[in-house]
This record gives C-alpha cells, structure tokens and sequence, in this order.
C-alpha cells in the first residue's frame, strides 16, 4: 500500500457498492460523477487492488471489492451503533428507555405493553430496535440496549437472563393440509414436508435442523426467512 485510505474514499466505494453506479453513488453523497471516479481511483491506487471491472459498461465488483466491502460495510455498521446512540442520548433530557426485540415480538407482544406504559409515563422516552438474536446481543453488550425480548438464547458475563415464558412450537399450515387433522406434531411427521423455516440464527430451527438433517439447499426446504411474520404471510398465501 503506497497511500494511507481516508474516509471518502472508503464512503465513495461503498455508495458505489450499493448504487450500482458512480452515478447514483455521486448522487447519494451529494457530489459530481468525477469526484466519486477520482476517489475510486486513488483508492485503487493506495491499495493496490482492483476492486471494480467493466461489465457491458458497468461497473462490476471483482472478489476482492466484494471482500473489501464485506470489511468496510462492518465499520459503517460500527458508525450506525454510535449515531443509534447519540440519536437516543440526545432525544430526551426526562429518561430514556432503550428496547431491544425480534421482530414477532416486538409486532405481538411489545405494542400492547408500551401502550399503557407510555399511558403511566408520558415523559418517557421509548426506543425500539427490532433485530435478530445474534445482534440483540452485540447491542445489549454494547450497553446500547437496557433490555432484550427475544425468542433465542443469550448469555454473555455482563448479562442477566430470565424466562418469561416456556411453551410449545407452533407449526404453520395451510387450511387443506392433511397434517390438519393432527393434534400434535413431532418433528419426525416434517420429514416428508416442504418446509418454510427461520434462518439459522433461531435456537429452535437450530435443533430441528440437526433433528431433520437439514442443510441448506435440502429437497425439502423450501424457502427460508429470518422473520416469522413472513413465514405467516407465506403460508397463508399458498407457499407450503
């Protein structure tokens, strides 16, 4: 690397990353075409790496640019968490109550507690950030979290944990689906099924995976998801 990187070079590369094009990439940061060219340029230079090749006149990450940008979209991530914060600080002098949820929770549950909460502390000021386990974690321990409802399962040293509540999967189908006619069902009587699952960072689709032998791109698995709204919404359509 004969040059150190600057910021706007690393925001030049990543709104083109996400744009498609310096154009829209210039439009985004509020700059001219050859500006955004001119940072790619040095950017290529001080790193030594091709990060973009031309593709029908496009522009198209090489591995390397999409390795690069995997790193960068990190930090940024970093950057958000900080301006989440200083968002949340600076919104209310009278007390700040700082929630963390996934998403079915915070869309069922979580609207019918802050209702009357809000009713009996109206100088409160509530944040909600709905996020999957793995990230509710990284925020909790970041300390920009004071609590966590969630499905999965956390520990950490500097976490308390507790269980509200213990209760039996649910399994989704469709009205004329022979499994209807079922009281109950275990996870053996799925085998045969096309199935609609959460993604891999859920405790509960974590064991079934290994009970069923699932992998990704299984004959039986037809469309996976990180939210179980969507997983209604599939399965009232038709998709199982």
């Amino acid at each position: 690397m004969t040059r150190s990187l600057n910021f706007q070079q690393i925001q030049a590369f990543k709104a083109v990353m996400e744009s498609g094009t310096t154009t829209r990439a210039a439009q985004m940061l509020n700059t001219t075409q050859p500006s955004i060219s001119r940072r790619l340029a040095e950017l290529r230079q001080a790193t030594g790496l091709e990060l973009f090749d031309l593709h029908n006149g496009r522009l198209r990450p090489t591995r390397e640019g999409q390795q690069l940008y995997r790193s960068v979209r990190q930090h940024f991530e970093g950057l958000e968490h900080i301006e989440t914060a200083v968002r949340v600080l600076r919104k209310s002098g009278t007390g700040v109550l700082r929630i963390g949820s996934t998403p079915t929770l915070a869309a069922g549950l979580l609207p019918r507690v802050i209702a009357p909460f809000m009713r009996q502390h109206p100088s409160i000021y509530i944040n909600l950030q709905t996020h999957g386990t793995p990230q509710l974690k990284e925020y909790l321990s970041q300390g920009l979290l004071d609590f966590v409802l969630t499905t999965g399962h956390i520990e950490h040293s500097d976490v308390i944990t507790t269980t509200l509540l213990q209760t039996h999967a649910v399994c989704l189908l469709p009205r004329e689906h022979t499994l209807t006619q079922c009281n109950a069902l275990k996870p053996d009587q799925l085998r045969t099924q096309r199935l609609i699952l959460l993604d891999e960072n859920d405790d509960i689709m974590i064991a079934m995976r290994e009970h069923l032998q699932l992998q990704p791109g299984h004959a039986d698995l037809a469309v996976e998801t990180n939210s179980s709204l969507t997983i209604c919404a599939l399965v009232a359509a038709g998709s199982a």
